[in-house]
């Protein structure tokens, strides 16, 4: 029974733990540099918007046009705000770095699949390291819907 049980832990550790982990990890990762990236590009066009205001007050070239840079430059930063605050990228980062943290947690120590421990046999030690990691999952499975129970949908059909 115990070589079925180690093969039991290799099989799960490398293609449900360790998967599971790259794939948080991954997106955490792409969220963080989408979130990174949509501020860094607000920075700019703010930046941009500030100098094209300066050049409005000056008498150098293109005054009208300078005025109307400034004028838009802001309010397309606000558009990219405004999109990174609905896609909720900060958010899903958090979560995926949160569900990669306690994957880590629950899934060590390892079980012994060749010995009884505390009065527990291998398998159940098995089982209840499987249940421990489950767990995992299922409480990610909730942050999800939390997540999704903070964006208000409007009823524009409504008068």
């Amino acid at each position: 029974m115990s070589q079925r049980n180690s093969e039991l832990l290799r099989f799960y550790t490398a293609n449900r733990i360790d998967d599971q982990m790259r794939f948080y990890t991954g997106r955490r990762t792409a969220f963080e540099r989408a979130t990174g990236q949509g501020l860094a590009v607000s920075a700019v066009l703010l930046g941009f918007a500030t100098a094209a205001g300066a050049l409005a007050g000056t008498t150098v070239g293109w005054a009208e046009g300078w005025s109307a840079i400034a004028t838009v430059l802001p309010a397309l930063s606000t558009a990219l705000a405004a999109y990174l605050a609905m896609y909720a990228f900060e958010q899903q980062s958090k979560i995926y770095g949160d569900a990669a943290r306690a994957l880590l947690a629950a899934s060590w120590p390892r079980p012994d699949p060749e010995a009884s421990h505390g009065g527990r046999t291998a398998e159940q030690s098995m089982a209840e390291f499987v249940l421990r990691v489950e767990g995992v999952f299922r409480q990610e499975q909730g942050q999800w819907g939390q997540l999704t129970s903070r964006i208000q949908v409007t009823d524009r059909g409504r008068g």
